[in-house]
C-alpha cells in the first residue's frame, strides 16, 4: 500500500524539496563561552579574536578572523594544539608573558581568558 502523502511528494519541485529537507537541520552549536580577547601568531601585529570554548580549560579555540587554532588539555599537564582543520596535533607549553598575555609557543592571546 502506498504511502497516503505519496502523490504530494510527487508532485513537488526538486527546488522545494532541498528546502523542506533544509528544515530539520540543526543551527551549529555555539560554544559556552565566547569572549572577546586579541590575539597573535609569530609576533605579527594584535588583532581582534574569541577564545571560544565548551570546557574552560580543557578543550578551547582561539577564532582569529582567517583561522582557528584549537587547543585540548588532558587533564595530566599535557597540552596540544592545532594549527588548522586538517593539521597535525603538537604538544605545546602555556608560559605568560606579560599581565593577561598567555601564549602556546608562538601563539599568543591577551585579555580576560577563562581558564576553568
Amino acid at each position: 500500500m502506498p504511502h497516503p502523502l505519496a502523490p504530494l511528494i510527487r508532485n513537488l519541485s526538486q527546488a522545494s524539496l532541498l528546502v523542506a529537507s533544509g528544515l530539520g537541520m540543526a543551527a551549529p552549536a555555539r560554544p559556552a563561552f565566547s569572549v572577546p580577547v586579541e590575539c597573535r601568531q609569530q609576533h605579527q601585529e594584535w588583532q581582534n579574536c574569541r577564545y571560544e570554548s565548551d570546557q574552560p580549560g580543557r578543550s578551547w579555540q582561539l577564532a582569529f578572523e582567517n583561522k582557528t587554532v584549537r587547543f585540548h588539555h588532558d587533564g595530566s599537564g599535557r597540552m596540544k594544539m592545532q594549527l588548522n582543520d586538517h593539521g597535525d596535533w603538537t604538544g605545546v607549553q602555556a608560559r605568560w608573558i606579560a599581565e593577561r598575555t598567555l601564549c602556546w609557543n608562538d601563539v599568543c592571546a591577551r585579555g580576560e581568558i577563562p581558564l576553568d
